[in-house]
């Protein structure tokens, strides 16, 4: 009797670790952990924003005693078009994101950050909205 491995356990045991290998392969192509963990900082992101938004609305409403409108919904980042106002005769204020003001600055991937009438922010990256 010989002592060794045979060509035939040696071709069976290449072809198991070739589908194995194809298996993870395909496994990370199709759950991309990059991406996800890219779209978590995104959401993360965007409910850092909101948060702070939320509180410096609040604050406003507090120190001006009437209601936090969004007169101008639109775009956040730099010259923004997005206003607020405290009260329906209030004037239009833009959004300052800074330690300062919103107490926040808005994060610096490229990025278009919106938000709506009723105060809910969004970020748009690359074609997804988050």
């Amino acid at each position: 009797m010989k002592k060794g491995i045979s060509l035939i356990v040696l071709v069976i045991t290449i072809i198991v670790i070739i589908i194995l290998a194809g298996a993870v392969i395909l496994s990370l192509a199709n759950n991309n952990p990059i991406a996800k963990a890219t779209e978590a900082v995104y959401r993360q992101d965007k409910i850092a924003v909101q948060s702070a938004v939320n509180m410096f609305l609040a604050n406003k409403m507090a120190i001006g005693k009437d209601a936090a409108i969004i007169s101008t919904p639109g775009t956040l980042n730099g010259t923004g078009l997005a206003r607020y106002k405290i009260g329906a005769g209030g004037t239009p204020t833009a959004f300052v994101f800074d330690s300062t003001n919103v107490g926040i600055t808005l994060p610096t991937y490229t990025a278009v950050w919106n938000i709506s009438v009723d105060g809910l922010v969004t970020v748009t990256v690359g074609g997804s909205t988050y």
